[in-house]
């Protein structure tokens, strides 16, 4: 088979970003799109792997160093791990959808004796034109964001839910909305965010402030929800916990952020990926 590099690039960056959405998605992380890119461009160039002679001994094990390493690089750069058991545990997560979606793929190549699909030193590429390709991810990109809209329709209309904050002494219980254009994430770390738009909490804090006080715990990032957009003072002090329309309980790892009450009404705004 003839293989073209920039092909075999494109593919397993794609897959690359693939794979680090899902395991972001099972973290509850949210990926900036610079991080998302720069993983993926990791990603894609250890597929350049496929062009070593795997015979020998030396050889192989080169070839799964190179691949881990590689693999490491990306986890470390999607993430922002801050220490080395958070990296192991996004190594972990990425390592078992990766084995998902490679098994899943070589089972195919197997079974139907693909001449499309192949697979060498740990590399998978397909034989198909960019045009296809570019075709295919625009399809795939369109389906998940109908799927993100139907399940944004959903919660929003069907399903209840309460956010309780507690740091401390302070503890405010609101009602919660389920709002999957809620990316809002904090730019150092990546860590969601969940808005409370609560007057109590923001005159609690002292955050009518102009300048947030560097004691305080709080910073100020842009944002945009359902709710406006403008910027909002986040802290990741205390803890968060949604409460379901089934009264399930589910303690979400996350920043939360404060801004003052929308028509006098508190309420919290989250993103359904948050509750796995």
């Amino acid at each position: 088979m003839k293989i073209y590099i920039d092909i075999l690039l494109v593919t397993n960056a794609i897959m690359t970003l693939i794979m680090l959405e899902a395991a972001g998605r099972i973290c509850h992380k949210v990926i900036s799109p610079l991080r998302l890119l720069t993983a993926c461009s990791v990603g894609g160039l250890s597929s350049l792997v496929m062009a070593i002679d795997s015979r020998g001994y030396f050889t192989a094990v080169l070839i799964v160093v190179i691949k881990l390493v590689s693999a490491v690089f990306s986890v470390l750069i999607a993430f922002g791990c801050k220490d080395p058991w958070q990296l192991l545990r996004y190594f972990i997560i990425y390592s078992a959808v990766n084995a998902v979606f490679t098994g899943i793929v070589v089972t195919l190549w197997q079974i139907s004796g693909s001449k499309v699909i192949f697979f060498r030193n740990l590399t998978v590429y397909f034989d198909i034109s960019l045009f296809k390709l570019a075709l295919a991810c625009g399809i795939a990109y369109g389906l998940l964001c109908l799927y993100e809209n139907i399940t944004r329709r959903c919660f929003n209309r069907v399903a209840k839910y309460e956010a309780i904050y507690e740091n401390g002494g302070c503890i405010v219980k609101v009602p919660a909305i389920c709002d999957s254009g809620n990316r809002l994430c904090d730019s150092f770390t990546g860590t969601p965010v969940v808005v409370f738009c609560c007057d109590r909490l923001f005159y609690h804090y002292d955050l009518d402030r102009d300048e947030p006080d560097p004691l305080s715990g709080f910073r100020l990032i842009p944002c945009s929800t359902v709710s406006g957009e403008g910027i909002i003072h986040i802290t990741a002090a205390g803890s968060v916990k949604i409460i379901d329309d089934k009264d399930r309980v589910h303690n979400v790892r996350c920043y939360v952020g404060i801004k003052p009450s929308l028509n006098g009404k508190s309420r919290a705004i989250f993103n359904p990926a948050l509750l796995g």
